[in-house]
Parts: C-alpha cells; structure tokens; sequence
C-alpha cells in the first residue's frame, strides 16, 4: 500500500521538480540574455562615444590648422567661408568617409571649444570695435599733424637764421 502511494506521488513529484527547474533555468536563461544584450549595447555605445572623441580630437587639430593658416585677412566673411571649406577639405583628408553633416556637427563642437569666451562677432561688436579703430586712426592723424607744424615751424626758425640751400624758398 505504502509502496503503491510512492509509486503513484514520485512521478507526479519528479514531474513537478522538473517543471520547476526548467522555469527557473528559463528565467535565469532570458536573464543571462538580456545581460548579454545590454552589455554588447553599451559596447557598442562606448565605441561610438570613442569614434566621436578620436574625430573630435582629429578635428581640433585640422581647426588649429586651419585657424593658423587664415589667421590674418583682409575680410571677416570670406575668410570664414574660406575656413569652413579648408576646414572640411582637411577633415575628409584625415578621416575618410565622413559625411558633410557629420563634418558640420565636429565643425560647430570645435568651434564652440575655441570660441569660449570670446566675445562674438556681431553687428554692434564690430561698430564699437571700427569706431575703437577710427578713434585711433583719428588720434594718430592728429598727432602726424602736430608733428608736420612743429616741423614746418622748426624749418621756418632755421630758415630765418640760416641760409637756405639754392633754389628752394625760404628766407634768406
């Protein structure tokens, strides 16, 4: 009797432990997969952050370059035209296969790096600086007047004590 309620509890029994191993292999299993999953994802997101600092560091360089090269010229727009087309010509060059957006996107990080601080070029920006500029243009030419009379009188006070060379006026 006893050996008949064994007989009939362990299969039911065995069936149920193995029901329940197979629910917890299968939820450690979609676990481990899950794990895999994130982790290949921030793999794969770490090598994009790496890719994007390795081209903004070959940036900063083509930018330093470039800036180097139009440091000084004659007009403020097509100098920076000229820039952002050296700028972009020399970016393919290092990094082969960059898109025109993406070389826009690094153009602007860059910029904004060395920018810092800076004050911008704006409209008022550069009429207080060209008016800086003609107040100083305007203060020197004062001065090269004032150093013209103070010559023209030193000649007129040599030319009433001295004599004056043969065919050019002046007192004699």
């Amino acid at each position: 009797m006893v050996q008949q309620i064994i007989n009939a509890i362990v299969p039911v029994a065995i069936t149920a432990v193995v029901a329940v191993l197979v629910a917890v292999i299968k939820g450690v299993g979609d676990a481990a997969v899950s794990f895999i999953q994130k982790k290949k994802d921030a793999v794969v997101a770490k090598m994009g952050a790496d890719t994007y600092n390795q081209h903004l560091s070959v940036a900063r360089q083509m930018w330093g370059a470039v800036d180097e090269d139009f440091r000084i010229t004659p007009t403020l727009e097509k100098t920076i035209q000229n820039k952002q087309a050296e700028f972009a010509k020399m970016i393919k060059k290092a990094i082969p296969g960059i898109a025109d957006d993406e070389i826009g996107q690094l153009r602007q990080a860059v910029a904004g790096e060395v920018n810092k601080g800076r004050e911008a070029l704006t409209a008022e920006t550069l009429v207080a600086k060209s008016g800086t500029a003609k107040d100083a243009q305007d203060t020197a030419a004062r001065a090269l007047q004032s150093a013209v009379e103070a010559v023209q009188a030193a000649q007129k006070v040599v030319g009433g004590t001295a004599q004056t060379p043969a065919g050019s006026k002046g007192a004699a």
